[in-house]
């Protein structure tokens, strides 16, 4: 039964408002609320009294085109100029054409109106932490763009925001990626800043980062990770962060943090002795299925003990870690403190890997495969050695070989 639903939320001008809804509320309290029974098209209602004249009128709206919140200011914006026609008039009937046409009025949508679609479409096949960058960009650092219409911002906007950032000690790389992903918003919207966008200016940014710790370093940061937090006591050891020193395992396997901390039960196939990275999850968007060693089955039963899950059974979809990348992190820089060793991002465990195996000859094709790498050229271009001595070895074997 389709009835008129009380508007009644806090802060907001919505005296006398009614949506109209099969829903069965007594009234509305919130945004949110209103957005679970609002289908394509929904309407309001406003109902006002002038010296004992009652009168309403009824707006229809299109959900795809204005948010529940706009619709609500500018019925709200109409309620003056309904009351003095009401006041005149004593109905608004004899208005009906008039009033019929101010609803038909297209209303610039601002650039935060069009931000909960983007997100909602672009969750279906983003990945998780692609979807904190938008939220992060769109919501956080672009605030001053809230009320104004895409059409109407300017490159001067945009610089004025990375000038800002820059201004507030922002790190040079997350500022490019603000700026990289805010134009693939405007680019969704096919706004006509994109024409403009070769006019930004951007700091440099070099994320290449060289591992330059010795082999025997490098041995030291793996036999700590490995044994984490372990205390011998009699002929068991016990761990005092046994999620961290699982966690770690997986990030010597070479996997992204991020892939790490996605992994669930049912990504894990002990018949086979594999593990995948959803596509949702992997960088490239493409799944990836790497082989289970001892130290990752270890791992897996580790975890599966502490979150009382029996790996004999259906797996369930449950995640094997608990914890956001912020903790592992902290523990990371802490053990490297300890060791007395600098400071390396989690990020770093992958160069720390990849140079090792270039260093004793592992053919770049297998590096590639172990890092998840989309295309062997990053690999290559990222890890293989390129020098003068390179020039020279290959120059005397093309001299050996023409004599």
């Amino acid at each position: 039964m389709i009835n008129y639903i009380g508007i009644e939320i806090s802060n907001k001008d919505c005296k006398g408002m009614f949506l109209e809804s099969e829903a069965d509320l007594k009234k509305i309290t919130s945004i949110q609320e209103a957005n679970k029974v609002i289908g394509k098209r929904f309407k309001i209602q406003l109902r006002t009294k002038v010296e004992n004249k009652r009168g309403k009128k009824t707006f229809t709206f299109e959900s795809k085109k204005i948010t529940f919140l706009k619709a609500l200011e500018y019925v709200a914006s109409q309620r003056t100029e309904i009351r003095e026609i009401l006041k005149n008039h004593g109905t608004l009937r004899k208005q009906k054409k008039a009033i019929e046409s101010q609803t038909k009025i297209e209303i610039s949508e601002t650039f935060l109106d069009k931000v909960e679609t983007f997100l909602e479409t672009k969750s279906i096949s983003a990945r998780p932490s692609t979807i904190q960058n938008y939220i992060t960009a769109l919501e956080t650092h672009s605030k001053t763009l809230h009320e104004k219409a895409i059409s109407e911002i300017t490159i001067d906007d945009i610089q004025k925001i990375i000038n800002d950032m820059l201004s507030n000690n922002r790190a040079p790389a997350t500022v490019v990626l603000y700026a990289r992903t805010i134009r693939a918003f405007f680019v969704k919207h096919k706004a006509p800043i994109i024409s403009e966008w070769d006019e930004l200016s951007l700091p440099h940014v070099d994320n290449k980062v060289d591992y330059t710790l010795s082999l025997d370093d490098t041995k030291r940061i793996i036999h700590a990770m490995r044994n984490y937090s372990g205390t011998n006591i009699g002929d068991s050891v016990f761990y005092s962060f046994e999620e961290i020193k699982n966690i770690f395992t997986f990030l010597l396997s070479g996997r992204r943090i991020n892939e790490v901390l996605q992994l669930k039960y049912t990504d894990i196939n002990l018949d086979t002795k594999t593990f995948k990275v959803p596509s949702t999850t992997a960088k490239g968007k493409k799944e990836l299925i790497f082989n289970l060693d001892d130290y990752l089955l270890d791992a897996i039963k580790s975890q599966a003990r502490l979150n009382n899950i029996d790996l004999s059974k259906s797996l369930t979809d449950k995640k094997l870690f608990k914890y956001t990348k912020e903790t592992p992190r902290v523990h990371f820089q802490n053990l490297l403190k300890a060791m007395g060793l600098p400071k390396l991002r989690l990020h770093d465990i992958r160069h720390m890997l990849a140079t090792t195996l270039v260093q004793n000859k592992v053919p770049i094709a297998d590096i590639s495969v172990l890092l998840g790498h989309s295309s062997i050229a990053i690999t290559e271009a990222r890890y293989a050695n390129k020098s003068k001595d390179q020039a020279s070895r290959a120059l005397s074997i093309f001299n050996e070989i023409v004599k």
